[in-house]
């Protein structure tokens, strides 16, 4: 993963580039091909042949509709595992993360910094199959907070360090020796 750095007068610009998931590109793009070849080719001819016979196109016309939102949602897929980048910028009031895609904002957050608690990197199980997820995370008002997803330990404390040096956030105390993660609260 990519980790780019800016200082700009007080403002901290971290850039974390895409993780380029290769499995699921190739699939994504299969499935563009397959819903192409079986969706779009059969309703295309069976449009035509209804205005050829004069019977209503309405079913057809659907069908079209549905497989060409099915391949925009696999291409908007891909653009935000090719394209999509994290922006994240720290200055002395605000913390503030960004989604990019192609150089478009797709979400945006801001915190004030006096509001930022726990800051740390958390591992988690993922969904069946899917392995450990891991990112860097804190409290915000009673909320978790999530950003820089499938950074490894030793990135994100390099992202962590270079952010506590334009404001001190407040980090998660290691749990003390045999103490389980799991049981948080009795």
């Amino acid at each position: 993963m990519t980790i780019k750095q800016e200082n700009v007068g007080g403002l901290l610009r971290l850039s974390i580039g895409p993780k380029v998931n290769w499995l699921g590109l190739f699939t994504a793009l299969a499935v563009i091909l397959i819903v192409s070849g079986v969706g779009f080719g059969p309703a295309w001819e069976g449009l035509v042949l209804t205005f050829n016979t004069g019977r209503s196109p309405g079913g057809f016309v659907l069908g079209i509709i549905a497989c060409a939102a099915i391949d925009l949602f696999l291409i908007y897929g891909i653009l935000l595992n090719l394209a999509g980048t994290e922006l994240i910028l720290v200055s002395s009031k605000d913390l503030e993360t960004r989604f990019l895609i192609c150089g478009f904002v797709r979400s945006q957050r801001s915190f004030p910094n006096s509001t930022v608690e726990k800051l740390r990197y958390e591992q988690w199980p993922g969904p069946r199959g899917a392995g450990m997820q891991s990112a860097i995370r804190f409290d915000c008002v009673g909320e978790t907070v999530t950003f820089a997803r499938n950074v490894t330990e030793a990135e994100s404390a390099d992202v962590i360090g270079r952010m506590r040096e334009v404001y001190a956030f407040p980090i998660q105390e290691p749990p003390e020796e045999g103490s389980s993660p799991a049981v948080t609260h009795w």
